[in-house]
């Protein structure tokens, strides 16, 4: 979970102002972010796609005490689609999967939904990922393997893979299963991000990066 803090100094805030102003009217604005801990509901994702609401994500907070199950694969769970890759690119350069609507296969992507894929008989678990950077010329619709990070992670899906996506997860292999504790409002840099709270449960920057890997968890509150 995004929250924003106050620039560190006068001079920090000085110069985001100077920026502010110069962006001002562009829609977006530079601010101070850092990380707390929190999760989303798939119910929720699939109810704000239905109603075209995009943009307004819907996180519960963590608190000590819930009870979590952090899932590495999937066994069982919901398939909000199912099917060989084939990609139309009349419609799009990059492609968008044949025999179905632009505004699902692409809201499967940018919800990062939680899906199998199968290549050349190699079976890898990971989220779904809307891949951009400069030089792709628009977004490449990928995959990213939980477990790994960064460019190590990421497959771009070609015609022929097989791919199953899960509208929310039941049952897999465990990566991790306990009680959530978080410490005090108290933040600290790790490597180039900042975080509101340590987690006692498990090792900060991990917990950090399995939050990264959008990981499917099940929760059940304190």
């Amino acid at each position: 979970m995004n929250v924003e803090l106050p620039p560190e100094s006068e001079a920090a805030k000085a110069d985001m102002d100077e920026m502010n102003a110069k962006l001002k009217g562009l829609g977006f604005r530079t601010c101070r972010l850092a990380y707390d801990w929190g999760y989303q509901t798939y119910a929720d994702i699939f109810a704000r796609a239905k109603q075209r609401k995009h943009h307004e994500e819907i996180k519960q907070p963590f608190k000590s005490g819930d009870l979590v199950k952090v899932f590495k694969t999937v066994s069982e769970g919901d398939v909000a689609w199912e099917g060989t890759v084939s990609l139309n690119h009349k419609r799009y350069h990059h492609g968008i999967q044949k025999g179905m609507r632009t505004e699902k296969w692409v809201g499967m992507f940018y919800n990062q939904l939680p899906a199998r894929l199968e290549r050349d008989g190699d079976v890898k678990f990971g989220a779904l990922e809307p891949f951009s950077e400069t030089g792709t010329e628009g977004t490449i619709w990928s995959f990213c393997e939980y477990g790994k990070d960064g460019y190590d992670a990421l497959v771009c899906l070609k015609d022929g893979d097989k791919l199953t996506v899960y509208k929310n997860v039941c049952e897999g292999e465990v990566e991790w299963e306990g009680a959530i504790d978080v410490g005090p409002v108290d933040v600290k840099k790790l490597k180039w991000h900042e975080v509101v709270r340590d987690t006692n449960h498990m090792d900060t920057q991990k917990w950090l990066e399995l939050s990264f890997q959008r990981r499917p968890v099940v929760v059940i509150p304190s």
